[in-house]
């Protein structure tokens, strides 16, 4: 048997040939790769969906997958005008860099990058695979493709194509994100039709002499993408936009946040204090690549445990209650407020909150929390170039060249109809024991929260 198989819980037997993909194989087991099983894919929604406990290490082993069924689908519809071995290396360079996506992520995934922002994660993605100590780095150069990969990420790699196998609008993270955790967090909006969207795919050209990019059949692909692009929206508004979830993640985003705000204001550590702790508080985040690695979910809660339990004056009060109640999950309520916040009376009733709050022994900076939550469902082409992003309205392909895009109004009313259009929410967070202080404050700016 040649092949490597690996059982996942959304793709069945996952398969990587021990020669030709020996290369992938060798990555998975890499430290920096296995450091993700102590990453949660869905930062704190394990507190609000109690399946939700997959990591970025299965996410990626299944983005990695996805790029490989969607390169494999390309050629064998006759799509990929290279060379043998010019598309094996191809290929490869698409498999690694989809499995290697996320390496850079840090503990809670994206709450990390909201307190030290020194970095994103695709920036430590980046330092991480050109480590010249690492795993990654040493078997990428091995292999001859480091800056291959790197330049896939940073989209200068040539063919494009690969550049959007990994990231845009159809790329294997959402092709694999969407259906995993809709499964994990037991919902259904998650759910599209997969095998479809792959029979479908084409490369085509946008204008005569343009790059081959990543798009769909126009004569077949499009409902699927509908239903791809729907599939999203629900997750953002139904799944990650939760209010309970946003709550813990305000929560544990906070508990950060006071962590390096007490060692500003005495100069003193938490009591008990990992040395990985230590070192990201005292250099506010500006962290090298090994002090890094070891900083993972399970690094802090089992801290936030620590301090929860320590006696009174080893650990600042604020941290050590916030740490109580995230290990208890005794999570803070929250209120929708009307989208426009300017109004003067909203300013005024917000600032006598904040004091009635202060009177109350609770720190409003740390327990009067604004949570706003925005996302942008779909991007036209017009758009993305208006705002110099990349692309992400999908292609309809006929011929070699891009026919129109999924966004027309003559194509899909449905997609039209949300494009270029931020959803946002705003919610307070705040203690249980404020809920009714909160809601007579600020009952004429309070919305009902469908959700």
């Amino acid at each position: 048997m040649s092949e490597k198989y690996l059982r996942d819980p959304v793709h069945g037997s996952i398969g990587f040939d021990k020669v030709r993909e020996k290369l992938i194989i060798d990555l998975v087991n890499t430290r920096e790769l296995q450091r993700l099983r102590r990453i949660r894919q869905l930062g704190a929604l394990f507190l609000t969906f109690h399946g939700a406990e997959h990591t970025r290490f299965a996410h990626s082993v299944g983005v990695a997958w996805m790029a490989k069924r969607v390169f494999d689908a390309l050629d064998a519809a006759g799509q990929i005008p290279l060379r043998p071995k010019a598309r094996e290396r191809a290929r490869l360079v698409a498999i690694a860099a989809a499995l290697l996506h996320d390496v850079g992520h840090g503990p809670f995934s994206h709450l990390y990058e909201k307190v030290f922002i020194e970095r994103r994660h695709e920036e430590w993605t980046r330092l991480i695979v050109s480590h010249s100590r690492g795993e990654v780095g040493r078997l990428l150069r091995r292999a001859g493709i480091a800056d291959e990969v790197l330049a896939v990420y940073g989209r200068t790699y040539r063919p494009v194509f690969v550049s959007d196998i990994v990231s845009s609008q159809l790329d294997a993270d959402r092709l694999d994100y969407l259906l995993r955790d809709a499964l994990m967090t037991g919902v259904a909006y998650g759910q599209y039709d997969l095998d479809w969207i792959l029979t479908s795919l084409r490369l085509a050209r946008r204008g005569r002499d343009g790059d081959l990019r990543l798009c769909l059949s126009a004569a077949k692909g499009y409902h699927a993408a509908e239903q791809f692009i729907i599939a999203r929206y629900l997750m953002y508004q139904q799944v990650y936009y939760h209010k309970t979830a946003r709550a813990a993640e305000q929560m544990i985003r906070t508990a950060l946040q006071r962590l390096g705000d007490a060692h500003q204001e005495t100069g003193a550590f938490p009591d008990p204090c990992p040395r990985p702790i230590r070192r990201l508080i005292e250099t506010r985040g500006h962290l090298t690549v090994e002090d890094y690695l070891p900083l993972d979910d399970w690094l802090f809660l089992s801290a936030f445990q620590e301090w929860a339990a320590a006696p009174k004056g080893r650990v600042d009060p604020i941290l050590r209650d916030l740490c109580g109640r995230i290990s208890l999950r005794r999570l803070f309520k929250t209120v929708r407020i009307t989208s426009d916040t300017r109004q003067r009376a909203y300013t005024q009733g917000l600032q006598e909150l904040q004091r009635e709050f202060g009177k109350r022994g609770f720190d409003p900076q740390y327990y009067l929390l604004e949570d706003d939550a925005s996302d942008l469902p779909y991007r036209d082409v017009a758009y993305a170039d208006r705002m110099g992003q990349a692309p992400e309205d999908i292609g309809l392909a006929r011929d070699g060249g891009i026919a129109g895009y999924l966004s027309e109004r003559t194509v899909s009313p449905l997609i039209d109809s949300i494009r270029n259009e931020p959803r946002k929410i705003h919610r307070l967070c705040f203690p249980a024991e404020m809920r009714r202080t909160v809601e007579r404050r600020l009952r004429p700016f309070i919305t009902h929260e469908r959700l």
